[in-house]
C-alpha cells in the first residue's frame, strides 16, 4: 500500500471511531480494527469488532445506518468525495480469543 493510501486510512480510521461510538448499546463496545481503501479512494472496507451485549444488534445497526455514518465522515475529512463505506466484522479477536483458550487447555 502506497503511502497515500495509507494516510487516508489512517485518517478515516481516526475519524470514524468517535462516530461509532453513537450506536453502541448498554454493555457493548465497537471499535475500529482495520481499514483498507480502494487504489481509486471510492470503497473503503471498514473492518470492526463489537464486544458485549447484542453485538449482533449493534453490527446491524451500523450496517442498516451506514449512509447516515458516511454523511457523518465526509463532514470530517478533507477529501474531494466521501468513499463509500463497507463494513466487516473482524474475527481477529475471537479467533485470538479461541486460540488462548485452546492453549489453556
Amino acid at each position: 500500500m502506497n503511502l497515500r493510501l495509507e494516510k487516508f486510512s489512517s485518517m478515516i480510521k481516526k475519524q470514524l471511531a468517535p462516530i461509532l461510538l453513537e450506536y453502541q448499546m448498554p454493555g457493548s463496545s465497537v471499535s475500529v480494527n482495520g481499514v483498507k481503501i480502494s487504489p481509486d479512494l471510492k470503497i473503503a472496507h471498514i473492518y470492526i469488532s463489537v464486544w458485549g451485549k447484542d453485538a449482533e444488534a449493534v453490527f446491524e445497526l451500523i450496517q442498516k445506518n451506514r449512509g447516515e455514518i458516511s454523511k457523518a465522515l465526509a463532514g470530517k475529512i478533507k477529501s474531494k468525495f466521501s468513499p463509500s463505506l463497507s463494513f466487516h466484522l473482524d474475527s481477529g479477536q475471537a479467533d485470538s480469543e479461541l486460540i488462548e483458550d485452546l492453549l489453556k487447555k
